[in-house]
């Protein structure tokens, strides 16, 4: 089968946005349990029933290819756990999206990098949030930071790049490594973007000074030379810039203290088949159900462009007492 074409320009919400990139979370399980992720209470998992099948996500994400979608990324929990993530790649590069990602906690990479490259992925983002490994074990649970370093070295190999490292800076945490994390971008292609703790449940961390805010972190980073500030393209939470002489980027993603809800052009799909509008709203739209009903095709299309249509103008985190119930990160993709 030839891969498909989208006829449509990707749909506008209410506020004039283009909508055009779609993050798929596959599972809520995790081998790791990360400190600002995994909630403190026992977590219950979804059954593999509640789960969308390979076949469910194709069909929407064939739908959302039909009116634009230019950009998918594959989310989790952590995403290869699924054993069917290569046919869930290869599914959605053969309906024809240009761009497709992996956000992964890098363990169960390296030894996979190649067999997903070959099926169709683009590019991966690994979360690493200390470069000490007896912290990383402490951060994550009991993970080896070992099997990271080798799945970023065997994704540059693999052509998965460029390779992007999601740190979440937390003070008295991680928060002396910034520089170090800057610092890697020296030598390597690396993308080292710091990602603004977000509250997950009932309480905010960055209401309590534990959240480190851009303009901290620029001038620590200052300190290894000059920042030149990255043309922005529209698109997309990162605001970039490079050191004078690096070959790697940094990137400041400030969920809270700079939103960047203007420039939005995105949907989440949960494992279970809830589509959500925006990652901090309580607003969903379930698919799972109507499509194990028998919908149609158009019947569906009204489901993807009803979740477009009610996307929210803006989260409203930053405001005193507005506070979203989120659960944990790993049922949400991040």
């Amino acid at each position: 089968m030839g891969k498909a074409r989208n006829r449509k320009h990707p749909p506008r919400d209410s506020f004039r946005r283009q909508i055009d990139y779609l993050r798929v979370s596959i599972t809520d399980r995790c081998n790791l349990r990360c400190v600002y992720c995994s909630p403190k209470r026992k977590k219950t998992h979804f059954a593999p029933s509640d789960l969308l099948t390979l076949e469910e996500i194709a069909r929407f994400v064939r739908t959302a290819h039909r009116h634009g979608l230019r950009k998918v990324r594959i989310t989790g929990g952590e995403p290869l756990l699924r054993e069917d993530i290569t046919g869930i790649i290869s599914a959605i590069k053969e309906i024809g999206v240009p761009d497709i990602s992996l956000t992964t906690n890098g363990v169960l990479l390296a030894r996979r990098a190649r067999e997903l490259k070959a099926a169709g992925l683009d590019r991966v983002n690994i979360s690493l949030d200390t470069l000490n490994p007896v912290r990383y074990s402490e951060m994550t649970g009991g993970g080896d930071i070992n099997r990271v370093w080798e799945a970023i070295d065997e994704a540059e190999a693999t052509g998965l790049s460029p390779v992007k490292i999601n740190v979440v800076p937390i003070r008295g945490i991680n928060d002396e490594e910034v520089m170090d994390f800057a610092a890697l971008t020296l030598g390597r292609d690396f993308h080292v973007r710091f990602i603004e703790y977000m509250p997950v449940g009932r309480t905010s961390i960055c209401l309590k000074g534990v959240c480190v805010k851009k303009d901290e972190l620029m001038e620590k980073i200052s300190t290894l030379g000059s920042l030149r500030k990255l043309p922005f393209k529209g698109k997309g939470p990162s605001r970039n810039y490079r050191l004078e002489g690096a070959e790697g980027i940094i990137g400041f993603i400030s969920p809270i203290s700079e939103h960047f809800c203007d420039y939005c052009n995105r949907l989440r799909l949960s494992p279970s088949g809830m589509i959500k509008p925006c990652l901090l709203s309580d607003i969903q739209i379930d698919i799972r159900t109507p499509m194990r009903r028998g919908i149609t095709d158009e019947g569906l299309e009204k489901l993807f462009l009803k979740a477009v249509s009610v996307k929210p103008e803006k989260h409203k985190l930053s405001e005193q007492g507005s506070l979203v119930d989120l659960p944990s990160m790993s049922e949400i993709g991040g």
